[in-house]
């Protein structure tokens, strides 16, 4: 017979999880879920009946700020433009964590998140455009799919692959990256 889930335990388990992740509300709600599950399967309780608990450590964590879903989002930014992700990308991934569209835009806001740096980022962490090894000619039409698929405008990618070394240079090391 499994430990019981009790308000205290789902308290415990979210401080210790947020201790070590970064996470939105939703995600926590997730993960709270999760833990009900597997310790009502594991006391051959109903996990439904304890559902009700999540929602006050939700809250609990919101109240005292372990868990902020418009620094959470500005945070996904900043670090999405670092490694190469495109606004586009980092929206899908932000309401696929259930932030909210409003905390989304406050973030993007508060966040100038260029998608010409993060380009230039993906650009030399892919090995494309200035930072190709083989013939322009062979790559070109592979390397220009590569960057509108994570989702940068064809316009965008089309300059991306035609820059020079120094020129992407100038980007990522004129503004700090």
């Amino acid at each position: 017979m499994g430990k019981k889930v009790s308000s205290e335990y789902l308290r415990r388990a979210a401080l210790h999880y947020l201790n070590k992740y970064s996470a939105s509300e939703d995600s926590l709600r997730r993960v709270l879920k999760r833990k009900i599950d597997r310790r009502a399967r594991e006391a051959d309780e109903e996990p439904d009946q304890y559902y009700d608990l999540i929602e006050p450590v939700v809250t609990f964590c919101r109240d005292h700020r372990f868990v902020d879903d418009l620094r959470f989002a500005q945070s996904k930014i900043r670090t999405g433009t670092v490694k190469g992700k495109s606004r586009s990308r980092i929206k899908m991934e932000l309401s696929s964590k259930g932030v909210s569209g409003k905390h989304i835009q406050t973030a993007f806001e508060d966040e100038a998140h260029d998608d010409q740096r993060a380009a230039v980022s993906y650009a030399k962490r892919r090995r494309l455009g200035p930072w190709r090894t083989k013939p322009k000619e062979e790559r070109h039409d592979k390397e220009l799919g590569s960057l509108v698929r994570a989702g940068f405008p064809f316009a965008l990618a089309q300059k991306i692959i035609d820059m020079s070394l120094e020129e992407a240079e100038d980007i990522l090391y004129a503004r700090g990256l």
